[in-house]
């Protein structure tokens, strides 16, 4: 090296051209030898940072961090400048003019259907010049900004409008007329008036949804309401809280209907740690002086204060009841269907759930309406001692409420058969029929199968009576169209396919768990023959999931058809010989054998007759949800491959 660097002293000059020195050397203001790669002098006193570059290599290092600075300052002057003609402009590459308008938001002709309209055809994106549209709005320009924080007051009546009367089967807990006249107050977005600028972004993102979002503005929607969803916490609204966790309800609702599970997991985590986080799990539990076990000791030392201050009356409270347990259904319910999501953390670490089964919204409005009679008949003392007393009736306490219901334990609870409370409970015995399920090994000792056995047979009989109290929420009172109908055909579904659930490992070796699955797989699909589908736009895609499971059934059911179809006597023998060696075991668990079920002419066709009325009904909700349209491809399939 240093015979090189000599070689390369005597051929060099002992002072360069001016220009030619390193910029290390020109900076300093020194005699520069330009030897390369690096000269005497830097070479001597190199110091942290100082590189020895040559302008005649290409553009030093310096240069560049110039240019960048250079940038960045007429970037500034652009924000501080806004008027200056020499700006960059962002806008919305795609230009409607106010002509020709996108028929985004068009409203039904009177008798017809939305689903058959162009307002939610995935195909049609023809322009209708006489209806609003998200993209253009009369009196706010031919261009709607990609960058603008809310929509034209125009354009949020109609997505509320859209969201609003199906808000209950996206996951929705608040009052809806509060939330309505809140969210439309002429104020800015972020007001304290206002919900949280995370939910009604939120909201706006889902009545876009669905719409059918023609003009593919959904992205748009989407990151905004991210955005914003992510920071209600830092903000100081009064209401974060409790917004944040419908914000993250409604998301991970939506990230579930178009197929993005992992998402749809990651926002329903949020929902339910903020939920435990703020103890909506322990509203209007028993004293600790009551004999409430659920308490551990650590909980009764803890210092940290209530991070929600007290509600202001009947339905802020039942906003925060309904707000737990709407998460905790969904967590059951979703669990069963994606896998890997758990209420069970709710109840761990020695706690229990003791927030009161919900009521119905109507019911805490009632509730708040026959608070408001009494204060107008005995004055404002009775008004001042309400509000320092009980919001809601003093029976609606509760502790270890899932717990008593698994176990049976009559309820003292109001309206235990609410829309809400059916829900939920048919949500618990998914779930747990889900999870019992799956601990069934074949290989259990007595012990373990004792145990199995007697959990089972408690959580089937329990089932049976819960489908046997559904006539306390019968389908045929309630309108299709009405606000509560989806949960209430939700609810029904679900019971149905906890049957199904909890029977699932014995369908193929077992005749009693086979036609106890059936059964319930003919319920779901008479459910489906009380409902006019025609008039529900929107549903609860958790029951995509149910579907597929009843198609299964149905599937697996004329698979056996096919295979016993020219069984002789002798073969029903030998079958029933074969399963003798489990019978022992499963007759204790109150599931019977029997032997195989004669088939009689027409079974398969009835079979696949009930296989198509599902088909149908999933086709028509895989056009608003991408993950039904996947389930429903999947059991064509396997239909096809039979």
């Amino acid at each position: 090296m240093s015979s090189e660097r000599a070689a390369s002293s005597s051929s060099s000059p002992y002072s360069l051209q001016r220009g030619k020195a390193c910029s290390n050397c020109r900076k300093r203001k020194i005699k520069c030898d330009g030897l390369r790669p690096t000269c005497t002098q830097c070479l001597r006193s190199a110091r942290p940072g100082d590189a020895c570059e040559y302008a005649d290599s290409g553009r030093t290092r310096t240069q560049m961090l110039e240019d960048n600075i250079s940038r960045l300052e007429a970037r500034i002057r652009e924000l501080e400048e806004p008027d200056d003609e020499n700006a960059v402009r962002l806008h919305l590459p795609y230009n409607f003019s106010s002509q020709s308008t996108p028929a985004l938001m068009v409203p039904p002709q009177t008798g017809s259907s939305i689903r058959g309209s162009a307002l939610s055809s995935p195909t049609n994106t023809q322009r209708n010049s006489n209806s609003p549209s998200i993209a253009s709005s009369s009196g706010h320009g031919s261009t709607y900004s990609t960058f603008q924080e809310e929509p034209p007051s125009d354009i949020v009546h109609q997505l509320l409008s859209t969201f609003l009367p199906h808000a209950l089967d996206m996951g929705f807990f608040l009052n809806v007329s509060r939330f309505r006249n809140s969210a439309l107050l002429p104020l800015p977005l972020g007001h304290y008036s206002r919900p949280c600028a995370g939910l009604l972004s939120t909201v706006y993102l889902l009545g876009l949804h669905l719409s059918g979002d023609l003009n593919n503005q959904e992205s748009v929607y989407l990151a905004r309401a991210l955005a914003h969803t992510a920071n209600i916490l830092s903000s100081t609204h009064p209401q974060r809280i409790i917004h944040a966790i419908q914000a993250e309800t409604l998301l991970s609702v939506y990230f579930f209907r178009t197929g993005r599970i992992l998402e749809g997991k990651y926002h329903m985590s949020a929902a339910v740690s903020l939920t435990l986080g703020t103890q909506l799990h322990k509203i209007r539990a028993l004293p600790v002086g009551s004999g409430n076990p659920s308490v551990s000791p650590l909980q009764q030392i803890s210092v940290a204060g209530p991070l929600l201050s007290p509600p202001i009356d009947q339905i802020e409270e039942g906003e925060r009841i309904n707000a737990f347990w709407i998460v905790y259904t969904l967590s059951n319910c979703w669990g069963v269907a994606v896998g890997t999501l758990s209420s069970a953390v709710f109840e761990s670490h020695g706690s229990t759930i003791d927030t009161p089964w919900p009521l119905d919204m109507t019911d805490y409005e009632q509730v708040m309406l026959n608070a408001s009679r009494a204060s107008w008949t005995y004055g404002a003392d009775f008004e001042s001692l309400l509000t320092s007393q009980e919001l809601l009736p003093a029976e609606h306490y509760s502790v270890m409420t899932v717990q008593n219901f698994l176990r049976q334990v009559p309820s003292s609870s109001v309206k235990e058969f609410s829309t809400m409370a059916m829900f939920a409970k048919a949500s618990i015995l998914l779930d747990k029929s889900a999870n019992i399920a799956s601990l069934y090994r074949s290989d259990m000792n007595a012990d373990e199968a004792s145990r199995f056995g007697a959990t089972f047979s408690s959580l089937n009989n329990l089932i049976d009576n819960f489908q046997s109290s559904l006539g306390f929420l019968p389908l045929n009172q309630h309108a299709s169209s009405s606000y509560e109908f989806g949960t209430i055909l939700t609810t029904h579904t679900l019971a149905y396919t906890a049957t199904i659930q909890l029977h699932s490992v014995f369908i193929n070796n077992n005749s009693h768990s086979r036609r106890k699955a059936l059964s319930a797989a003919r319920a779901c699909v008479a459910i489906l023959r009380q409902v006019d589908m025609s008039v529900m736009l929107h549903i609860n895609a958790v029951l995509g999931s149910c579907w597929t499971t009843v198609c299964q059934v149905f599937i697996d059911e004329i698979k056996r058809l096919r295979r016993t179809s020219t069984a002789t006597a002798g073969v029903g023998i030998a079958g029933g010989s074969r399963l003798h060696s489990r019978s022992s075991r499963t007759e204790n668990w109150g599931i019977s054998e029997g032997g195989l079920d004669s088939i009689s002419d027409g079974e398969e066709a009835q079979l696949k007759g009930m296989l198509e009325k599902v088909f149908t009904t999933m086709a028509v909700f895989s056009i608003e949800s991408p993950l039904i349209g996947y389930q429903l491809a999947t059991v064509q399939e396997a239909f096809q491959s039979m």
